[in-house]
Order: structure tokens, then sequence, then C-alpha cells
């Protein structure tokens, strides 16, 4: 409410949000219009609190919205000084007007100087949809990807000969419940830090420097560890919650280098979905970064539909 700007033409109106905004009737479900709601308020205003450059513009014709633009700097939990992410979406029958470059322009007006780069992340197949991947110079910088898994059909027996091929070369693939010790802890939380500065992603991850092994949203019955036969902790595969009593999601999985290429994080994986199929769950989903890398390909190999790739894309100003 703090932020009273308005720019108006013929056709369109755009400003920055109003709490009524969030109410609004949406209109005939053509295309023509997008709706938010009371749901998307919440969450809004859960960004604003951890988020002081969050902005929401929208774009209203004839009394109705037709697009809306977020932009923040605090990015699943990472933020890089200067740098502010893009969300924006139209309705269908707006597109390819340049109103979404319209909606970005009116939101950096009130934080320009403090921007160094804008980001956004889109799906590969949505991309020709949007028009200001041009207008502020967007280049491609990185790729990742989503899948998902149906457990009601998955079959770990599949995978019973590599499983019994790993055990005959001296390796065990044991459960965090009978490991849990304080030595084993440490040497799980090493193994843990090692293997964060190999997974993929847009900005380098850094290793976790809290004391406990996995994050609240990490199921400890989910954590499987590969043991090597001198009692090495040489890769790990974990589950997570999500908001679905019926979705647990595959977590953390890696395998230590010198020990890769061997199927472990293959066993490691199918493991842990057991586990997910006596807690109940008929669905997995998993997510990893790069085109082409061994994770894409090992989940797949599990049965996993891999979805469109998402684009990370950034623009120096």
């Amino acid at each position: 409410t703090s932020f009273k700007r308005v720019e108006t033409n013929l056709n369109f109106t755009v400003r920055f949000v109003r709490h009524e905004d969030y109410f609004l009737s949406p209109g005939p479900q053509d295309g023509t219009s997008l709706r938010l709601n009371e749901r998307l308020l919440q969450s809004d205003k859960r960004s604003a609190d951890v988020d002081p450059y969050f902005r929401k513009v929208v774009a209203l014709a004839a009394d109705k919205i037709v697009g809306a633009c977020d932009i923040r700097s605090n990015w699943n939990g990472v933020v890089k000084p200067g740098r502010l992410w893009i969300t924006a979406s139209l309705a269908p029958a707006w597109r390819g007007r340049g109103l979404d470059s319209q909606m970005i322009h009116h939101a950096i007006a009130e934080l320009g100087p403090e921007i160094g780069e804008l980001a956004t992340c889109l799906r590969e197949d949505h991309m020709h949809h949007v028009d200001f991947l041009d207008e502020f110079g967007f280049a491609e910088r990185f790729r990742s990807w989503g899948a998902e898994l149906n457990l009601k059909t998955f079959d770990p027996s599949r995978f019973d000969v590599l499983t019994e091929r790993l055990q005959h070369s001296g390796l065990r693939f044991i459960s965090y419940a009978e490991l849990r010790s304080d030595e084993n802890d440490r040497k799980l939380l090493h193994l843990k830090r090692d293997l964060d500065r190999d997974v993929l992603s847009f900005d380098p991850i850094i290793p976790s420097g809290r004391s406990n092994i996995l994050g609240g949203e990490y199921l400890l019955a989910g954590l499987i560890v590969a043991v090597s036969q001198q009692g090495d902790f040489v890769g790990m595969a974990s589950l997570r919650h999500t908001t679905s009593p019926d979705v647990i999601d595959s977590g953390l999985t890696g395998v230590r280098r010198e020990y890769r290429r061997h199927g472990i994080a293959t066993v490691l994986k199918v493991d842990a979905l057991k586990v997910a199929k006596k807690l109940g769950a008929t669905e997995s989903g998993t997510s990893g970064g790069g085109s082409n890398s061994p994770m894409k390909k090992l989940n797949q190999k599990l049965g996993y539909v891999v979805g469109p790739e998402w684009v990370t894309l950034l623009s120096q100003r």
C-alpha cells in the first residue's frame, strides 16, 4: 500500500498490487484474465516478511487482472546482493504485447539503483511466451529438471541382482536408525558436506555448517547409508516430507567420487523408495541440475518421468 505509482494507457493499467485485488472476481475462464486469491495473499505476505525487496505488480484491463509480476531477492532461501528474481505471468489473450516488460519496468523503477542483475527461471516450453527476455537481454546460465515416480507401480525387485552384487563386494546399505551414534553422526555429516560440494546448481552450494545431519523437512526413517567393507561412509540417499500425505520426495542422493559408476547410488535410492512405499506414499518427486547429468539418467532408469527442463537466465544491469 506504500506504492502508489500507476501507469495507464487506453487498454490497461499497471500498478502495485492492492489488498482488494486478491478478492476480485476472475471473470470468464476464457484466457482473458488471471485470478489472485486469499491463499496467494498469505503466501505474498510471508514473502514480504522475509524479503524487503519483494514487490508484486499487476496489470488490469476492464477491472480484471490480466497479468502479475513478482520481484524478489530471496530465491528458495538464497540471497545474492544486487540480484533480483522475476516471475511474470499473463493471461493467454494478453501475451505478445510487451505487458510483462512493462510490469517489470514498473517494479524496478523503485529499486533500480540497487540492482546489479535480474534473474528468472522458466520452463523451456514456456520461453516462447515471454517478451521480456529479449528486451532485458537475458542469457541462459543453467538448466534444471524435476521428475515424478508412481510408487504404486514401482517394482524395487528389478534391482535385486545389482544389490546382491554390491553386497557381495563388501558394501552394506544400512538405515540411519541402525547407525545412529555420536561418532557415526560426525562421519555422516562429513559425508554430506562432501556431497554438497558436487551438487550441480545455479549458484555453488555452500556446504551446511549446521551440526545436525539433515533439516527438519527430511525423514530420518528414509536416510540410507552405503558403508564400505572398511567401515567408511561412501554414499547416502534421503527422503523429504511434502505437504501431501501421499507424496514423499527423494532428497539428497550422492556417492563419493572414488566409488561412483558402480550402481551404488541406484541401490541407495531404491532402498529409500522402499521406505516411502512402506510409509504409504503413492508418489515421489525429485529434481536435479544439469541437462544431461548422471543423476537424471539414474532417475529415468528407476522409472521417474522427467518433465520439461527449467532454464535459469540472467540479465546484467
